[in-house]
């Protein structure tokens, strides 16, 4: 598969997150697109399979997030990133504002820990 192969699969997914975020016709939710792409990052590392992808294909799907992340939330931002946002201060007040569970927290934190390399604790 190559990288046009996968943007064509997954623009749907990103197009229906981007419906989620808008707030109103003018202004997007930033802050909860970055979780979105977190979560489906997480979760395709976790199971390739469910996302109809192996292994080897989630460098393509890093990049196609990554994309995904710099055109939507601003030049920079990457999966590593927003996993950096997410153990903030600013990320902690998103999390609580768009009430996520405690278990998604932990599946979220539990990424940055590996990703960031590094020790991370829930707030």
């Amino acid at each position: 598969m190559e990288l046009e192969d996968l943007r064509r699969r997954f623009t749907p997914a990103i197009d229906e997150i981007l419906d989620r975020c808008k707030v109103t016709e003018e202004m997007f939710d930033k802050e909860r697109f970055q979780i979105f792409i977190a979560t489906i990052w997480g979760n395709a590392v976790l199971e390739p399979e469910r996302s109809g992808l192996n292994e080897g294909q989630l460098e393509l799907l890093h990049d196609f997030l990554n994309e995904e992340l710099q055109r939507h939330v601003g030049k920079g931002t990457t999966i590593t990133s927003s996993y950096e946002f997410i153990i903030g201060k600013r990320g902690d007040e998103s999390l609580t504002r768009l009430q996520i569970t405690q278990r998604h927290r932990e599946f979220l934190y539990h990424f940055a820990r590996l990703i960031l390399g590094r020790e991370v604790e829930l707030p």
